[in-house]
C-alpha cells in the first residue's frame, strides 16, 4: 500500500474519532465532578449543622441523602449505617452517639481528601451564647402564647374555670401537648 494512502486514511479516522473520545472524557469528567459536588456539599451541610440545637431540617435531608451521594464508598455507608443506629433511645450506643457521628464525618473527610482532618477538630463547633438566649427567649415566648391560647376562646376571651377543664380535655384526647 502507498504512504500517503495509509496516511490519509489515518487522518480520516483522528478527524472522526478524536472528537467522540474529547466528547466522552468531558461527560466522564462532568459526572464525576457532579458527584464529588454532591459529596462536598451534603458534608459541608452537615458539617455546619453538626451540633445545632434543636437540629435543623437541612442536616436531616442532608443525613438522609447520604446512601445516594457515597452509594459508592462501603466505608460511608457502614458509618451512616452505624450512627443511625446510635440515634435510636433503644440502642446500646444511643449514650455514644456523637462518637459515631465523628466517625461518620471523618470517612466523609477522608474521602473528600480532607486527610489531616482530626476528629478532634470536627468535634470543635462554635455558637455564641446570643444564639442560645435567643432561642430559650423564643421558646418561651411559643410556651406562653400556646397557654395563653389553650386558656382562651379567643384572643380577647377567657374561658371560665369549667369551660378550661372542658377544652384541655377536648386538646389532650386529640393528642395536644400540656401546658
Amino acid at each position: 500500500m502507498n504512504i500517503d494512502i495509509i496516511i490519509g486514511i489515518g487522518q480520516i479516522l483522528a478527524v472522526a474519532i478524536i472528537p467522540l473520545i474529547v466528547w466522552f472524557g468531558g461527560i466522564k469528567y462532568q459526572n464525576r465532578k457532579a458527584k464529588r459536588d454532591a459529596q462536598l456539599q451534603l458534608f459541608l451541610t452537615l458539617m455546619a449543622n453538626r451540633k445545632s440545637t434543636p437540629i435543623t431540617r437541612e442536616w436531616v435531608d442532608a443525613l438522609n441523602t447520604i446512601d445516594v451521594v457515597f452509594q459508592d464508598n462501603s466505608k460511608v455507608r457502614q458509618a451512616w449505617r452505624e450512627y443511625l443506629d446510635s440515634l435510636n433511645s433503644q440502642s446500646p450506643h444511643f449514650q455514644n452517639n456523637n462518637a459515631f457521628l465523628l466517625d461518620l464525618l471523618s470517612e466523609m473527610a477522608l474521602v473528600l481528601g480532607y486527610k489531616n482532618l482530626k476528629q478532634t477538630e470536627i468535634d470543635r463547633f462554635y455558637t455564641p451564647t446570643y444564639f442560645g438566649s435567643q432561642m430559650s427567649r423564643q421558646e418561651i415566648l411559643f410556651q406562653e402564647n400556646l397557654r395563653v391560647l389553650m386558656h382562651s376562646k379567643s384572643c380577647a376571651e377567657s374561658f371560665s374555670e369549667d369551660e378550661y377543664t372542658n377544652h384541655h380535655s377536648e386538646l389532650m384526647e386529640k393528642g395536644s401537648p400540656v401546658i
